[in-house]
């Protein structure tokens, strides 16, 4: 990841400012909210990988746990809730979860 902050305009404005190039991994079995998620995600110059499945986003996961900095999780999914997700990445690895 960068050390460099990026903003809207990629000027320091004195506004929050993001940590560009945070990986982050978005598991939302809504299409809609998965999109729009993704699509504010990439505006703040984060590199964005989805999936519609925990067990696919476990599955990625466990695959590399070094690939991702950050999980964002919806809670109500059909496969596995964003609970259960979030207690196998805290049991597996040091990866935050929101």
């Amino acid at each position: 990841m960068e050390e460099k902050m990026g903003g809207s305009n990629g000027e320091d404005s004195g506004e929050d400012q993001f940590p560009v190039g945070m990986r982050v991994l978005a598991v939302d079995d809504d299409p809609i909210c998965l999109k729009i998620l993704a699509n504010l995600l990439c505006k703040c110059q984060y590199q964005v990988t989805t999936t519609n499945q925990a067990i696919i986003a476990l599955k990625m996961l466990r695959g590399n746990k070094n690939r991702y900095d950050l999980v964002i999780s919806d809670v109500n999914m059909p496969d596995m809730d964003g609970f259960k997700l979030l207690e196998l990445v805290g049991l597996e690895m040091d990866l935050p979860v929101i």
